[in-house]
């Protein structure tokens, strides 16, 4: 199920408009009505933790079982990790993946 469709079944499951979780989550109704509609697919992680809040969910509920393994570790690294930061874990990534081929 993708993110807009798992997004409006849990928000009508919790009783609440676009409006309502709008104003719960600080998401605009209309990026949430895009969503919903499958105009917009690709939400940042601030905008999947601020939903995730307002739904009481773990941002793990909007996550494809189809995503890559690369898009799963985007998906979790803060949007406000440093560049050095970012670094850092390519590196490991790099480690890792040189260690299991050597």
């Amino acid at each position: 199920m993708a993110f807009g469709e798992k997004l409006k079944s849990l928000r009508l499951s919790k009783g609440l408009g676009v409006n309502q979780l709008a104003l719960k989550s600080g998401v605009s109704a209309s990026q949430i009505s895009r969503f919903e509609k499958g105009e917009r697919k690709d939400p940042t992680l601030d905008t999947v933790k601020k939903l995730s809040k307002a739904l009481g969910v773990s941002i793990s509920y909007f996550e494809d079982g189809h995503q890559s393994t690369p898009d799963l570790i985007a998906a979790r690294i803060d949007e406000d990790a440093s560049e050095e930061e970012v670094e850092e874990i390519l590196k490991f990534i790099d480690y890792i993946n040189n260690r299991d081929h050597n």
